[in-house]
């Protein structure tokens, strides 16, 4: 307790020690904090894609269903039973039914001006089309496979969901997100290698401080606090780059683009408060990578 007290005591006098060390050691403290800047700047690059990717899957993933058309000429209690045995069905999230009629005016709808003189003199007994169901599945990736068992119930006469290329499209962003995740975690071991590196360096430069220190009965978290600090500063100073690119960077693009990719479908997140939680995110990613970087440093090299 009494060793806490007397870190949190001289917490001033550390930080001047710290900044003090990046300054004597100015070259490799700015090449780390130029590699930490690039680094976090990766990393702050993948990780807007890949959470905005992340939205986008979810998006794409709550708005696909599977369309079911039942044959014209079922009857009220087949088309009952046929929603009842896709109910039975494994990973269903909902069923919803949509009457012949219903299926007519939609169709109507999307023909626009030309719709009722085309398709307006089938109303009543004339209408063609069947009755269907709107399927929601709980896993995108088990469309195919759903489509598939309720094309062999009885009274269905086709199922849509978009076929093999909306399932790529749904495997292919999930690659994109879990890709990115894997090279954020890659570059944050780069970014924690680099700032060890700048420590150790000024541990070799203040040998004979450190052992005077210590002779003199200097307690262990005494010697180590400056150098933490110092690898806390290097990852602040690494982040502010990248936080200030991102911030009026993607703040930038998504007015530019309206917040859309594309598509209605592939939205972007909205800048704020998006930009600046992800900023201090870097930061404290930075800090924190400084911080281990450092911590582990010294305990590795002066054996404490």
């Amino acid at each position: 307790m009494k060793e806490i007290s007397s870190c949190i005591r001289n917490l001033p006098k550390h930080l001047i020690t710290a900044i003090q060390s990046i300054w004597r050691n100015g070259v490799m403290s700015a090449s780390s904090i130029f590699a930490v800047t690039i680094t976090l700047l990766l990393i702050g690059l993948i990780g807007v894609v890949a959470i905005n990717v992340q939205d986008m899957t979810t998006s794409v993933e709550e708005s696909l269903t599977i369309y079911v058309q039942l044959e014209s000429d079922a009857s009220t209690e087949e088309v009952q039973q046929v929603g009842e045995e896709i109910n039975k069905i494994g990973q269903i999230k909902s069923v919803v039914y949509s009457s012949k009629e219903s299926e007519l005016d939609k169709l109507i709808e999307a023909y626009g001006d030309d719709g009722q003189s085309l398709f307006g003199t089938y109303k009543g007994e004339e209408n063609p089309l069947g009755d269907a169901y709107v399927v929601e599945v709980e896993d995108a990736q088990n469309l195919s496979q759903i489509a598939k068992q309720i094309m062999n119930i009885d009274h269905v006469n086709k199922t849509n969901y978009g076929g093999d290329s909306t399932a790529e499209l749904v495997k292919t962003l999930e690659n994109v997100r879990n890709g990115g995740a894997i090279f954020i975690v890659a570059l944050g071991i780069i970014a924690l290698m680099l700032i060890s590196n700048t420590i150790k360096v000024a541990i070799t430069a203040r040998q004979t401080e450190i052992s005077i220190m210590r002779m003199v009965g200097a307690s262990n978290w005494y010697i180590r606090i400056p150098f933490m600090i110092e690898g806390i500063l290097i990852g602040l100073f690494g982040a502010v780059v990248p936080c200030l690119i991102l911030i009026f960077g993607y703040t930038a693009m998504y007015n530019q683009m309206n917040g859309v990719f594309f598509s209605s479908l592939l939205t972007l997140r909205p800048a704020s408060p998006f930009v600046y939680q992800f900023s201090l995110i870097l930061a404290g990613l930075g800090s924190g990578v400084g911080l281990v970087g450092s911590y582990f440093s010294i305990r590795k090299f002066l054996k404490f």
